[in-house]
């Protein structure tokens, strides 16, 4: 899921300066790395855009939950972009299991990208998601030329799909960049993603329905299910969630007011963990006068998990353990 319900489609605004292009300009100016046999790589999208390189890519940098995804199959990117770390400097919950130590961080906003300090790196490939249809996640507008003149972009969509496949498609490209898909860590941790599967499957709690909710001081944000690989997912395992009517400019979200947010019943709200305090300090009336919120019956949901085998298996054994202790309100 997104960084932000408000800025799905944001238009980055921003120049790059002479210094920039000229800095960018080395990107890629390094040997390429030994591929096997000394074979051109090659790898298809899903943009259905075929990427190649004389030679496999070794210098990469990801957009954070995306290099997050690749960590946990064994590739390591030398640099990540979008939110590392907290303002405490703890590693948020989109950075998984990434050593921040051991990676630089080209940006943290949403909208700006560093292309000098990119260029320093040397970097071979840079990879990103595709949240919004045509749009490279957290990758400028103004700053896709420039790069792919000198390097190419891989984009794994997250949209209008499930984790399943999304985790796949991750799967499949650090295959191509020489992971071992084999080797014990991944294999167990598919192991225990397959497992915990199974449980929420076989816990049968579609009986409850379930509300997925973001939101501001000012607005929530009432969550399409069938739009997020995370909530789709969640479907398919057997979790009934209310739908909310889109909003026309938006097809993931109903934005409501706050007087507004008892418009769906819901035996369980299930929060957007990046927004906790709105959800558990701010006591918004209207909030609190939710039946499944009288009733104690809200989660907190990691809208920002790094698509991977070790990244969601404890998020739905946490999440079938609560739902199972919770029960229908009509």
């Amino acid at each position: 899921m997104s960084r932000s319900p408000l800025s799905r489609r944001s238009l980055l605004r921003g120049g790059l300066g002479a210094g920039g292009l000229l800095l960018l300009a080395a990107c890629g100016d390094s040997p390429d790395p030994a591929s096997p046999n000394g074979a051109a790589w090659e790898f298809t999208d899903d943009r259905g855009k075929k990427v190649t390189r004389p030679q496999r890519p070794t210098t990469i940098v990801a957009q954070i939950s995306a290099a997050a995804a690749l960590w946990d199959l064994g590739i390591r990117p030398v640099g990540t972009f979008g939110e590392s770390r907290n303002a405490d400097g703890t590693p948020t919950m989109a950075a998984g299991s990434i050593d921040l130590s051991k990676v630089t961080s080209i940006s943290e906003t949403f909208g700006e990208f560093n292309l000098e300090k990119y260029a320093t790196l040397k970097p071979e490939l840079l990879i990103t998601q595709l949240q919004v249809k045509n749009e490279l996640w957290y990758v400028p507008a103004t700053s896709v030329e420039p790069i792919e003149a000198h390097n190419p972009i891989v984009a794994i969509s997250h949209l209008e799909t499930t984790v399943p496949a999304v985790i796949d498609r991750y799967a499949a490209l650090a295959k191509a960049l020489g992971a071992d898909l084999a080797a014990e860590p991944v294999t167990k941790a598919k192991t225990e993603f397959d497992q915990a599967s199974k449980g929420l499957r076989e816990a049968k709690l579609d009986a409850l329905k379930v509300l997925f909710i973001s939101a501001t001081a000012d607005n929530a944000y009432l969550g399409i299910a069938p739009a997020f690989a995370d909530l789709r997912m969640l479907s398919d395992l057997g979790v009934r969630f209310v739908t909310p009517k889109a909003d026309a400019a938006d097809p993931h979200w109903e934005t409501l007011s706050w007087e507004q947010v008892g418009k769906y019943p819901a035996d369980v709200i299930l929060y957007d963990e990046r927004t906790r305090d709105i959800f558990t300090k701010t006591r918004i009336p209207t909030y609190q006068q939710m039946p499944a919120v009288k009733a104690g019956q809200t989660i907190a949901w990691n809208p920002t998990l790094p698509a991977s085998w070790a990244g969601f298996a404890p998020a739905l054994r946490k999440l079938t353990a609560d739902l199972s202790r919770m029960r229908p309100l009509g």
